[in-house]
């Protein structure tokens, strides 16, 4: 087997740093675009020895670099390099929702909203430049530590052929997400891609897929044949509208689904609009939204019509007599106020550690400066001798969902004295591992570089992860490790 060493020259323009996955026809790289200093996911496949297929590709290709939008990976530049065809695209540091469901299953409903709306937006703008993604999963949706989704991998499914379900003659999406005219090969539209958006609604809010089985055929079939469940019978508690709006994505004809991605929208912020009271709607009116909303009581003309019948001084007794219960209801209001768990950046942390604290040049370097959010702070430790041993311990105050930790290595303070440069002086962590209390495990690689990083992870749901040190980036054996800051992202699980 040929281990692959980085960093390595792919071609004159990029340079491979690692790999950030692979399918089966090739590798995502982290890569150098050299003639611009920018890092970015490159994906290289294996050329087809079919001439239409490789048209194709440089065809999709080009249409997807002209993709500009806050929710899709953009496309850089692609082109061939000898037998392989590559395609250079945004980096993002975070987690595909494949990986959150993985560890969580269902999804609170703030969540699930911010998911939900930031993967329309950028299909709408997709369909709007006549482009159909054709394999909406949750391996495609990227999450990033401030709540940005990406959606990925426009068109590729194209030049996959031989790694698709295939019936009829026609490539195909993947089978537990496809719609019911891709099971039966026939054309692909927007209304497919709102078919898959339903199943991963249904998937986000109910924790497990509407239609499930041990083969590819059996699972399409089930697309074809099959009415999903409802969605009530396994999350009883979700918002009003949301099942029928979920259903709505599903059904069997493209005719009965949502028209276009801007009235699935319209009809989500309705669902959702009475989690944020106070917030006004400006959504298009059209029947499919008026068919979710048609019991919806029309207060506001009761009220209207209440407060004509009253004389002016029978109001001020009302308004009187109502200011107190409007008081006791904002008090009961605040105190039962909890904050919405969604992804965000988690601060009910504790750490401990066998060497908590060190004093030096008058100061001290103790773990708590770990969580201070001051790079001019640092927690420092002799280099452990015993790497069987974690160097800290990350405490949660609850289950938690982490997607992401953020590393500030060494210490990052330079002031104009004697020692100058601190980041240069000090020790600073190369490799590490993070065990959970469960006992998954898995390896990080940090940066010889100054500011906060975030190194790639497989999600983790624990109430503990050990941090153990594997390699450093070596300035003086005898001088300390350094680490300025941690911080963690990801959700709050329920």
């Amino acid at each position: 087997m040929t281990v692959e060493k980085f960093p390595r020259p792919f071609n004159e323009n990029y340079e491979l740093l690692g790999v950030l996955g692979k399918g089966g026809m090739g590798y995502v790289y982290k890569a150098m675009q050299k003639n611009l200093n920018r890092e970015v996911a490159l994906k290289v496949l294996d050329a087809s020895s079919d001439k239409e297929s490789t048209e194709r590709f440089y065809m999709e290709a080009q249409a997807m670099k002209e993709l500009d939008h806050q929710n899709l990976v953009q496309v850089f530049d692609f082109g061939q390099q000898g037998n392989q065809l590559f395609i250079s695209m945004t980096f993002v540091r975070g987690s595909t929702l494949s990986e959150v469901l993985e560890h969580r299953r269902r999804l609170n409903f703030d969540a699930i909203e911010i998911i939900a709306k930031q993967v329309a937006r950028g299909l709408l703008y997709a369909h709007s430049k006549g482009i159909v993604h054709r394999d909406v999963k949750p391996s495609n949706i990227m999450i990033t530590h401030d709540n940005r989704v990406y959606l990925m991998d426009f068109g590729i499914s194209h030049i996959q052929s031989a790694e698709r379900l295939t019936l009829t003659g026609m490539t195909m999406g993947t089978p537990e997400y496809m719609s019911p005219e891709q099971c039966h090969g026939d054309e692909v539209t927007i209304g497919s891609d709102i078919y898959s958006l339903g199943v991963i609604l249904f998937e986000m809010v109910c924790g497990r897929l509407p239609f499930t089985g041990t083969k590819p055929i059996e699972i399409a079939m089930k697309h074809v044949q099959e009415e999903p469940p409802n969605p009530e019978n396994f999350r009883p508690d979700m918002p009003k509208g949301l099942s029928k709006l979920i259903l709505k994505c599903l059904k069997k004809s493209v005719s009965d689904r949502f028209k276009n991605m801007q009235e699935f929208l319209d009809a989500l912020d309705i669902v959702f609009a009475p989690l944020h009271p106070g917030e006004q709607h400006h959504g298009h009116d059209t029947m499919s939204i008026r068919n979710l909303i048609k019991n919806r009581p029309l207060i506001t003309n009761k009220v209207t019509d209440n407060v004509r019948r009253l004389t002016n001084k029978r109001i001020l007794v009302f308004i009187f007599a109502l200011f107190p219960l409007l008081i006791l209801l904002i008090l009961a209001l605040l105190l039962s106020y909890k904050p919405p768990n969604t992804l965000q950046e988690i601060h009910s942390i504790d750490i401990r550690a066998a060497y908590e604290e060190k004093n030096i040049e008058g100061g001290s370097y103790k773990t708590s400066n770990l969580l201070d959010k001051d790079l001019k702070t640092a927690w420092l430790l002799p280099m452990p001798s015993n790497t069987r041993a974690p160097i800290m311990i990350l405490d949660f105050d609850a289950p938690t969902i982490v997607t992401q930790i953020g590393f500030a290595s060494g210490f990052q303070k330079s002031i104009d004295d004697q020692f100058g440069d601190r980041f240069r002086i000090f020790n600073k962590p190369k490799t590490l591992s993070l065990q959970t209390k469960e006992g998954f495990r898995q390896t990080i690689f940090l940066e010889d570089i100054k500011g906060v990083q975030y190194p790639q992870i497989k999600t983790m749901e624990t109430t503990e992860i050990q941090i153990f040190l594997d390699d450093a980036f070596i300035s003086d054996p005898s001088k300390d490790l350094a680490i300025s800051e941690i911080r963690i992202l990801g959700l709050l699980a329920q």
